[in-house]
């Protein structure tokens, strides 16, 4: 693919060499990737803590004429988020049917995902999980909630998880090695703290499972598993039905696989915290 070709987040992902100050514009744009199209180039140098000069020569890094050319790149990729916008506003007015149209929509995410995750791979990332000595699940925002609910039904099946803190991913990938698995989970715009401790994990060698929205994202390169979680709803955001119904699944054939000791652990665990429980 040509240079001119190449989409803004590729180019984002891939480019090297950056200067620090080049990297810090490159990491504020992946985090405000659709409201960064409303900037101006003064309002980028302000927000990444750099100046103008460094903003234009960033994106000639870029393969960019300047920046005015690279700002036509955002407005393409905000006019393709913001294109669900319309979809919101053409949501039904009425609350019941608007209900309908949300779980028809989670519907076929699950029917998406159902399609991409066939038993062979299921079987291999249960595997996975259960020979690993350490499990690291790392993600941020809404990523964090779902890497949060797969270590909570992990748990409960008697694997523990450890659920990173994205101010300190780089330190917790450390301490893992071949033995153990970094759950890396992340949809666009794909956090960098995410994708650079997934590279990290890959290149020393350790196993990366990864859950994302498209097996083509930057995330997905570093995998060694790659599950597939589609998403698409009504507002600007990722569903997070099928990623449920997929931890579930998972959760739910590791148990099976020794049904005995799953009930064992779950009775420890309520025993433990019967104390929390209200008294009805």
């Amino acid at each position: 693919m040509s240079a001119s070709k190449t989409p803004l987040l590729n180019r984002l992902h891939g480019a090297q060499g950056l200067s620090p100050s080049q990297r810090q514009i490159a990491d504020c744009l992946i985090a405000h990737m659709n409201e960064a199209a409303l900037w101006g180039v003064e309002e980028l140098a302000a927000k990444s803590q750099t100046c103008v000069a460094t903003v234009v020569r960033f994106a000639k890094k870029l393969d960019y004429s300047g920046y005015l050319e690279m700002r036509k790149a955002l407005v393409s990729v905000a006019k393709k988020h913001y294109g669900r916008g319309e979809q919101l506003l053409q949501a039904p007015r009425q609350a019941s049917a608007t209900l309908l149209e949300v779980a028809r929509r989670d519907v076929r995410n699950i029917e998406t995902l159902v399609q991409a995750v066939n038993e062979d791979l299921l079987q291999r990332v249960v595997k996975q999980l259960k020979g690993s000595r350490i499990r690291v699940a790392i993600g941020d925002g809404v990523s964090a909630l779902m890497a949060r609910q797969l270590a909570y039904l992990l748990i409960n099946t008697g694997l523990p998880v450890v659920e990173g803190n994205p101010a300190d991913f780089a330190t917790q990938v450390g301490m893992l090695d071949a033995r153990d698995l970094l759950i890396a989970i992340s949809i666009t715009p794909y956090t960098q703290e995410t994708l650079d401790a997934a590279a990290y994990a890959r290149k020393r060698g350790i196993p990366v499972l990864v859950f994302t929205d498209s097996l083509n994202s930057p995330l997905a390169k570093s995998a060694t598993l790659a599950l597939p979680i589609p998403g698409e709803n009504l507002l600007f955001s990722h569903s997070v039905t099928a990623f449920g119904v997929l931890a579930h699944a998972i959760a739910t054939s590791i148990a099976s696989q020794a049904p005995q000791k799953a009930l064992s652990k779950l009775r420890e665990v309520e025993r433990v915290a019967q104390r929390k429980f209200a008294k009805t």
